[in-house]
Order: C-alpha cells, then sequence, then structure tokens
C-alpha cells in the first residue's frame, strides 16, 4: 500500500464499496502474498464454492447485501449467529461462579449508561504497543469516565507508574470479566474494543456503541461497519491509534454529545431487537441451524 492507493474503494464487490484498500487484512492485496496465511485464504476461497453448504457467523439483516452477493457463488450460506444466544445461558451475573473479579458488583454501584468497558481480546492487547496502552490510561483518566478494563496482568505492566491508585474506586483493573454480563448490564456506556468480529456481534446483542481500534485481521473491516456511516453503533478513534487526545474525544463523543446518543439509539433499540429476532423461535439463524441439521440427516 502506498499513500496514493490506500483510500482507493473496494468497488469490485458491489456490496463492499464503503472499505479502501487499506482496510483488507496483510495477504490480500499487499504485505507477503506468499505467506501461509495468504496461501491458506487463496486455497479457501477456491474451495468453498464447492461445498454443499457454507456457514456464515452473521445474521441475515445484518449484512443483506453481502449475503445476496455470496449467494450467487456459493451452494448454501446458511446464517447461524450469534450462536451466543442460543446456547445455554451462562450462571447468573449475580452468583459467585460468575463474578469473582467484582466485576458485576461494581457496575452495580454506577449509574444507567455510564461506565466504559474495554477489552481487547485473548491475542490483540499483546498486539497493542506500550505507548498506546499508556495513552489510553491516560485519555481515560483525564476523562472522568467510570471504566471496566479487562487487561493482561503482563499488559498491565504498561499502565503509567501510579494510575491504578489514582483512579481506584472510579476505575476497575482486571485480567479477566464476563464480557457476555457486562455488555448486557444497564451501567454499561460504551465498549472499547479492538474491533473483533464475535466482540461486535456481542456488542450488538447487548445494545452496546462501540469504540474501535482495529489491530489486525478483520478488525479495519469490522471497525469500518459499526459505523455512523454503515451500521450507525459505533466510531473508530481517530487515526486508529491511542493518544490520550484521541480517547478523550472518542469517550466524549459518545458519552456526552449528541451523536451518542444516536448511537445507543441505534444499538439499543434497532440492531439489539433484530439480532434477538434471528434467534427466535422462527428466526434466520434458528431456521438455518435446523436446515443444517437435516442436510447432515440427508447425507448420514
Amino acid at each position: 500500500l502506498t499513500p496514493e492507493n490506500r483510500d482507493i474503494p473496494i468497488d469490485s464487490i458491489p456490496s463492499l464499496s464503503f472499505l479502501r484498500l487499506q482496510d483488507l487484512q496483510d495477504g490480500i492485496v499487499s504485505g507477503r502474498l506468499d505467506s501461509v496465511f495468504s496461501v491458506l485464504l487463496h486455497n479457501m476461497a477456491k474451495a468453498i464454492p464447492r461445498a454443499a453448504a457454507v456457514l456464515a457467523n452473521t445474521f441475515e439483516s445484518l449484512e443483506p447485501f453481502s449475503l445476496t452477493d455470496l449467494r450467487t457463488k456459493l451452494n448454501a450460506c446458511l446464517t447461524i449467529a450469534p450462536l451466543f444466544l442460543l446456547s445455554p445461558p451462562p450462571p447468573p451475573a449475580s452468583s459467585p461462579a460468575a463474578d469473582d473479579h467484582g466485576c458485576i458488583s461494581f457496575l452495580d454501584s454506577h449509574l444507567p449508561n455510564s461506565v466504559v468497558y474495554l477489552s481487547f481480546g485473548s491475542v490483540a492487547d499483546f498486539r497493542i504497543p506500550k505507548h498506546e496502552i499508556a495513552a489510553l490510561a491516560e485519555g481515560l483518566e483525564s476523562s472522568g469516565a467510570p471504566f471496566l478494563w479487562s487487561l493482561k496482568p503482563e499488559k498491565q505492566a504498561d499502565l503509567p507508574a501510579g494510575f491504578v491508585d489514582r483512579v481506584k474506586g472510579r476505575g476497575l483493573m482486571v485480567s479477566w470479566a464476563p464480557q457476555l454480563a457486562v455488555l448486557r448490564h444497564a451501567s454499561l456506556a460504551v465498549f472499547i474494543s479492538h474491533g473483533g468480529w464475535n466482540s461486535i456481534l456481542e456488542a450488538i446483542a447487548g445494545g452496546v456503541p462501540v469504540i474501535c481500534r482495529p489491530v489486525f485481521g478483520d478488525h479495519p473491516i469490522n471497525s469500518r461497519l459499526v459505523d455512523i456511516s454503515c451500521w450507525g453503533v459505533g466510531v473508530t478513534v481517530r487515526d486508529g491509534i491511542f493518544t490520550k487526545e484521541t480517547v478523550e474525544e472518542a469517550i466524549r463523543l459518545v458519552l456526552r454529545e449528541q451523536v451518542g446518543k444516536a448511537l445507543r439509539e441505534k444499538a439499543s433499540h434497532h440492531w439489539k431487537r433484530l439480532i434477538c429476532e434471528a434467534v427466535g423461535a422462527d428466526g434466520s439463524s434458528t431456521r438455518n441451524i435446523n436446515a443444517l441439521v437435516e442436510m447432515v440427516r440427508g447425507r448420514a
């Protein structure tokens, strides 16, 4: 990629014309095109049109145009998300087993739509540079917002000296959080995330807007999707990098400005309803899972 071509739209696929070349992960049109990952993607693309069915980790109303395009190229494309809403529910959030890090009791002590939740998954944590973790902490501290931050112990060493003591009571640092329960809590206002697909789906199911800091892989594409101009449930930090200023700006936008109110409305009243409908008794994902079972039975 070069400064001259990074903003070229991907208009060869009608449903993805809002994307830019810079959003594609390394190994597709730039980077090491002979890497193991790049070769794997290429081989997958050649193989999946021959599959009897392809299962898609999405739901019908979330990506209708992309799904329509895919179905012209595949034998069958079955949307089955979100599986976490089809699985047995986790233990009650109030149970000791579900809250041994004190996350839910911390959230219980705060007003509705007031707490910032931060988590970057199991891998992305380690890909965010040390200076950005420090800048994120500084922005959180200066924002004045209460927060719950799930951060690996190894990365907590990157926090500014004295940070944990200065935010004691207003902020809670944990090494793990029951994310589904956290995202469903009434006190949660926004989710600062790497933009991983499952995290985005979980935020939508909780009706929570997202602030994205894409790290690698599909994160840039997902961040474009959640943006105001597409699904309307989130924003990306300015320039895609954490600085004290970009963190303060993003938190202020979502928590205190009219744009943030619109994001919360879209997340909680529109997308949350649609994702729940998808896994209802006659929802699209439920029907597709039943269709998959019948396909497997027919081939047994």
